[in-house]
């Protein structure tokens, strides 16, 4: 793993800062400031390099959909469990608290109407009707103070004076007997542990109302006792009941939960004034098995059991459901999960070339109509590429075809005997199927050809190349005119379909009778451009390939030096304007008129000229092919 720069630098601080640290407690104990400095940039370089090292490891944790899902069901699922206990605890040591306050408060006024009833000894308080005190057996209550809290005392309350708490009993006619509750050699704490069953301490505090909220403090949290009262040890000692247990070891048995029971003491005002204090606190210590059978106990022995039991069998079997759900949530996320890599594992494996992995998914959810997406994807870019490098390889073969068929045309241009040939070859498809050629002949003759195959591409260039040898072949074995279109039209008629035939034209010139011998299979008429005068040499005939047995017809032709033959296909004249109107041959003608006398260059440009005005630049739908001869 590679670290940030920032975070090698902070690391390297940390060690230095801690190592300073030590040799600096080390060398000596008094080292100032620069120990505590050592130790402040050790503590926050620690800090910062905890904070980025936990953010690492979340990252590392979320980081794949697996763990990712892991840690928000742990979130969701576990998390709150701890969260529950918790808030479960807090809530039953709260009732505890309560409960265990309830029983004090009715415990000792039990304790003082018992002691009521019991000790004719007790010290005795009288008020009279204005509210004062008439007599009384302490010293700290003397006669004539006034006592408003005795004429409305209707169960037994506290008192306080300096560190003693007391317990005032409501006697009848305006008195009331007092408990010493502070006073070792009595009985009084010691009967209200007995009631209860739990370790019991009263004392006095302090309550106040501060910014802080509710505060609460006992005598023994006084820091200095105030002049006159004695302090330093608490108003009474914790008793515990008699015969009880001592505490045990374990949860159940020690006594760790701890209870208060707070009330106002009657003559609080006095005592605030004098001490500070105005608050009786009674504080119980129990065990957890103690408690719990004080709750759960009735008159019938073995209720308390069975309300445990089926407590327990309750929560048993709400835990067995949470617990099934968290494995069920678990086992779903690893599901989701699992499909979620397949796809992974799969998407890696197509960015690497392999296009035959599947995943083959049969979930039916939504992750599995993802999955077989992602196969049929996968097929569909299988098939795309089988079909690319097919047509790549076809494209390759076509264009070697268009390659070889351009080879076996002959030049644009070029000088015979007796003539000079200016040749333009525009093929609308990668293998055109126009095609020209000019070959010597054995008599002496030059023979200048021009066809036109049916249909475009490989067949056709095929068919193209066919005519090409068997016209040479025928040529160079002394065939000519009629008899050489025969054994042609036999070959393309044994060689291909019905639909496929070849209209061809060729001219066997003399350059020195100036006696050109046409022949025509199908192919548009040539003209002669002689003196300003345009002349169609047509020579009607059916295409080569068509039937075995027809005759193809010849004309000779006398030419005179400066005559121009032009040989056209039919695209040139089926080149078509927006409205579908043909350039056509009268057009066609005008251009020759027009031209006559400019030469062939200058006739040939001007014709790609006019029919591109024509058509207004649309692509040709046929080959154009224009071959023009300039007799010499």
């Amino acid at each position: 793993m590679r670290f940030r720069k920032s975070t090698w630098i902070w690391l390297v601080t940390f060690v230095v800062a801690f190592a300073a640290r030590i040799v600096l407690r080390r060398a000596s104990e008094n080292t100032g400031c620069l120990s505590f400095a050592a130790l402040a940039l050790a503590w926050n370089a620690g800090l910062i390099l905890a904070w980025r090292g936990g953010r690492v490891l979340f990252r590392l944790v979320i980081r794949r959909l697996a763990l990712r899902l892991a840690f928000s069901y742990f979130l969701i699922g576990i998390v709150p469990i701890p969260l529950l206990a918790t808030l479960t605890f807090l809530a039953s040591y709260l009732v505890a608290n309560q409960y265990i306050a309830n029983r004090l408060r009715r415990e000792v006024t039990a304790v003082g109407t018992a002691a009521l009833a019991g000790r004719a000894d007790l010290p005795q308080v009288r008020t009279d009707q204005d509210g004062r005190i008439a007599s009384s057996d302490v010293a700290w209550l003397p006669p004539g103070d006034a006592a408003p809290w005795l004429n409305g005392l209707a169960r037994p309350g506290f008192l306080a004076n300096a560190n003693r708490l007391w317990l005032a009993v409501p006697s009848g006619n305006r008195s009331a007997r007092l408990l010493d509750l502070s006073d070792p050699a009595s009985p009084w704490i010691q009967n209200l542990a007995e009631a209860t069953g739990y370790g019991v301490t009263a004392e006095i505090g302090t309550t106040s109302n501060e910014k802080n909220g509710f505060q609460i403090s006992s005598r023994d949290d006084d820091a200095a006792p105030r002049p006159g009262v004695a302090g330093g040890e608490p108003a009474s000692p914790t008793r515990r009941p008699r015969g009880a247990p001592p505490p045990g070891t374990g949860w159940r048995d020690r006594e760790w939960i701890r209870a208060f029971y707070l009330e106002t003491v009657l003559n609080a005002v006095q005592e605030r004034a004098r001490t500070g204090h105005n608050v009786a606190i009674l504080q119980a210590t129990t065990s957890p098995r103690v408690l719990a059978d004080q709750m759960f106990s009735q008159g019938v022995a073995g209720v308390g059991r069975v309300f445990w039991l089926v407590f327990l069998g309750i929560s048993a079997a709400l835990l067995a459901v949470y617990l099934t759900s968290v494995v069920i949530a678990f086992i779903l996320a690893g599901s989701i999960a699992r499909s979620v890599n397949r796809l992974t594992r799969a998407a890696e494996a197509v960015s690497r070339g392999d296009f035959s992995v599947r995943v083959r998914s049969r979930s039916r959810d939504q992750i599995g109509d993802l999955a077989r997406s992602f196969d049929g994807m996968a097929d569909s870019i299988q098939r795309l590429l089988v079909d690319t490098a097919r047509r790549e390889r076809l494209e390759s073969e076509i264009a070697m075809a268009r390659t070889i068929q351009h080879k076996l045309l002959p030049p644009t241009e070029a000088v015979l005997p007796g003539f000079r040939v200016l040749a333009h070859f525009e093929p609308v498809a990668e293998i055109g199927g126009d095609y020209y050629d000019y070959l010597p002949m054995p008599d002496g003759r030059t023979a200048v050809a021009l066809g036109d195959v049916s249909g475009h591409g490989l067949p056709t260039g095929l068919l193209v190349a066919m005519a090409k040898s068997a016209l040479s072949t025928l040529l160079e074995a002394g065939h000519a005119e009629s008899e050489l279109f025969a054994r042609l039209n036999e070959l393309i008629h044994r060689s291909t379909e019905a639909r496929h035939y070849m209209t061809l034209c060729l001219l066997s010139y003399d350059s020195s009778t100036r006696v050109g011998t046409l022949t025509n299979a199908g192919q548009l008429a040539p003209y002669r451009v002689s003196g300003g005068q345009v002349e169609a040499l047509a020579l009607p005939a059916f295409p080569l390939g068509l039937f075995a047995d027809k005759p193809f017809p010849s004309r000779p032709y006398d030419f005179a030096p400066g005559d121009l033959v032009v040989l056209f296909s039919d695209g040139l004249v089926e080149g078509t304007d927006a409205r579908e109107d043909a350039f056509g041959f009268d057009r066609l003608e005008g251009v020759l008129r027009a031209h006559s006398g400019a030469g062939a260059r200058a006739l040939m440009d001007a014709i790609l000229v006019a029919v591109a005005s024509h058509t207004e630049g649309r692509p040709p739908e046929d080959d154009r092919t224009i071959v023009i001869l300039t007799l010499e």
